[in-house]
């Protein structure tokens, strides 16, 4: 089974857990993208294998408007192979039989001139953009078009949404609350019109956590048990029981073997014959 992850931080920690476990893991091959235009613009340029990019000079190196400043190039040439590539990434893997995972981050956006969304403003001067607000129609229409040539593309792909529990407080408490409640709006109309599902890992966090102890220092985003206990309700609901447990037995032989400094010399006879057996039956177990 092929997983595949975009959108907010939230996914990049849930991909972990799967990375842990053994699937077939594509993470945010763009980097961590907030906003839900940006996230299906990824979808349908990449099924598209379109090869426009929109780029930017900073500092005598070049970015895209479309990804993180993770992605980075020393000339033009450069920055588009890179994005090519992670361009051609997500397009393989969507076409694999698998599950889609988009975490929604905030419905607030930046346009540059011409209207054009941004995913990232690269540290650029404020009074290039234009924060708003985005409409709720805006953001269903894009994602529905998003979600029907993504089903053409592959009807073996199981699509499914999330709302970040992360707060985004630089816009503001209240300001947090009324982003949320949009994106809350925007999976409702298109969980209760279309062929895709809704994982509640805000409502986890939030509601059956409720506690601080289950946030890194800053209090904002959750630790490491907060995801774990997530990322085992994901498990029990998309992962029948025999799966579940392969994904236990596997994460015992990770910790078994993060403390061996050369793992093939190192595995014992019970633990290479457990390797070898779930190699046999389960090929697509990445190790």
């Amino acid at each position: 089974m092929a997983l595949t992850f975009l959108g907010s931080c939230f996914s990049d920690e849930i991909g972990s857990e799967a990375i842990l476990s053994g699937f077939d893991v594509l993470m945010n091959p763009f980097g961590t993208i907030f906003n839900p235009i940006s996230l299906s613009r990824q979808i349908v340029d990449a099924i598209k294998n379109s090869e426009e990019f929109p780029l930017l000079e900073r500092d005598s190196r070049f970015y895209s408007w479309d990804a993180s400043t993770k992605l980075v190039g020393d000339s033009p040439v450069e920055i588009r192979e890179l994005l090519l590539m992670k361009r051609e990434q997500l397009r393989l893997q969507l076409s694999k039989p698998g599950l889609l995972l988009v975490t929604f981050g905030t419905s607030f956006i930046y346009r540059l001139e011409q209207s054009q969304v941004v995913a990232n403003c690269h540290k650029q001067p404020h009074h290039l953009f234009r924060k708003e607000l985005a409409a709720k129609d805006e953001l269903v229409n894009d994602w529905i078009e998003a979600i029907n040539l993504l089903r053409q593309f592959n009807p073996f792909v199981n699509i499914v949404f999330t709302v970040s529990p992360v707060r985004h407080i630089r816009d503001g408490i209240i300001e947090n609350t009324i982003s949320k409640a949009r994106l809350f709006e925007v999976v409702s109309e298109l969980t209760s019109k279309h062929a895709v599902g809704y994982f509640p890992s805000f409502e986890i966090i939030l509601d059956e956590l409720r506690d601080y102890r289950f946030f890194k220092q800053d209090r904002i985003h959750p630790n490491e048990e907060a995801v774990s206990y997530v990322w085992k309700r994901f498990s029990d609901v998309y992962f029948t029981e025999d799966t579940q447990e392969i994904i236990y037995k596997i994460k015992q032989i990770r910790k078994r073997l993060s403390h061996k400094s050369d793992i093939q010399l190192l595995l014992d006879d019970k633990t290479n014959q457990f390797v070898t057996e779930i190699e046999q039956n389960y090929p697509w177990i990445q190790w």
